[in-house]
C-alpha cells in the first residue's frame, strides 16, 4: 500500500507557497519506504498523469486554502466520492492550462481523469498572507510544524484504517452470529470512522477493552472463521500500538 504526500501551491507566493515548504522538511525524515514524498506545484493534469503512473492507494495533499478559518489554522478533509461534472472537469483543466494552481482545482481535474486514489485526505492552511514573496507570515510558519505532525499521524494510522476497511466487509450483512464480541466490533468500527472525519478517538479505546474481555470470556460468533479471527486481534493490537502515539488523545473516553 503506497501513499503520495504532495505540496501544492504557486511558487514564491508567501504563503501560498506553504505546499512546498512543508514537502521539503518531510523529505528530511524518514517516513517509509512505500511514501512517495513530491512538489505538485507542475500543474493539475500533469499531476493527473503523475497519479497514473504511480497509482497511489493513498494521497495526502498540503497547501494554502482560504477557507475562512484563522491565519495559519490547519484543516484537515477527507475526500470522499468525488465526482465532477464534465463542464466542471473541463473548466478545470482550462484554468490549470493558463497556470493557476490549488487543491480544488486539481481535485477536480484528477477526479475527472479518474486518477484519484480511493483515499484523499487534504491538509489546508488558511494564509495570512498571499502575493509575490519567498518568505512565509509567522502564522503559517508556526503552521509548518503542526502539518508535519498531522501528516506523521495519518501515516501512523494507516494500516488501522485498512484492517477497519476489510471488518467493514466482514462484519455486514448476518454472515457472522449475532454475539457480544461482534456488536462491540461493530461499535467500535463506528468510533473508528469518526475518528477518521474528526480526529477525535471517542470511546474507541474503552470499546478495545470491552472487546478483548468478550473474547477472552469467548462471547464470540460461532462462525467466524480464520480471516476474522486475524483481522479481531489486527484490531486491538493496532489500537495498543496507537494508543501511547497519540499523545493526550483528545476526545478519549477512557471509561
Amino acid at each position: 500500500m503506497s501513499v503520495l504526500v504532495g505540496g501544492v501551491g504557486e511558487l514564491f507566493q508567501s504563503d501560498l507557497d506553504v505546499g512546498r515548504r512543508a514537502v521539503d522538511l518531510l523529505l528530511t525524515g524518514q517516513l517509509g519506504p512505500d511514501v512517495y514524498i513530491e512538489e505538485l506545484h507542475y500543474g493539475a493534469v500533469a499531476v493527473a498523469q503523475r497519479l497514473e503512473e504511480l497509482r497511489p492507494d493513498w494521497l495526502l495533499l498540503i497547501g494554502a486554502v482560504e477557507w475562512g478559518g484563522r491565519p495559519g489554522e490547519v484543516r484537515r478533509r477527507v475526500v470522499r466520492d468525488l465526482s465532477p461534472a464534465p463542464d466542471d472537469v473541463q473548466a478545470a483543466v482550462r484554468d490549470a492550462a493558463v497556470g493557476y494552481v490549488g487543491i480544488d482545482l486539481l481535485l477536480d481535474v484528477c477526479a475527472g481523469f479518474g486518477a484519484l486514489p480511493s483515499r484523499t485526505v487534504l491538509l489546508e492552511v488558511e494564509p495570512a498572507r498571499t502575493g509575490p514573496g519567498d518568505e512565509l507570515s509567522d502564522e503559517t510558519h508556526a503552521a509548518l510544524l503542526e502539518v508535519q505532525g498531522l501528516v506523521r499521524t495519518e501515516l501512523a494510522r494507516r494500516p488501522l484504517l485498512e484492517v477497519v476497511a476489510q471488518l467493514h466487509e466482514r462484519c455486514a450483512g448476518d454472515r457472522l452470529e449475532p454475539s457480544e464480541a461482534l456488536t462491540t466490533v461493530r461499535e467500535l468500527l463506528s468510533e473508528l470512522d469518526r475518528l477518521d472525519e474528526t480526529g477525535q478517538w471517542g470511546a474507541a479505546f474503552a470499546r478495545r477493552d470491552r472487546l478483548r474481555l468478550q473474547i477472552a470470556e469467548s462471547h464470540t460468533s460461532e462462525s467466524m472463521e480464520h480471516l476474522d479471527w486475524a483481522l479481531w486481534w489486527a484490531l486491538i493490537e493496532e489500537l495498543d500500538r496507537l494508543q501511547p502515539l497519540d499523545a493526550g488523545l483528545a476526545g478519549t473516553d477512557r471509561c
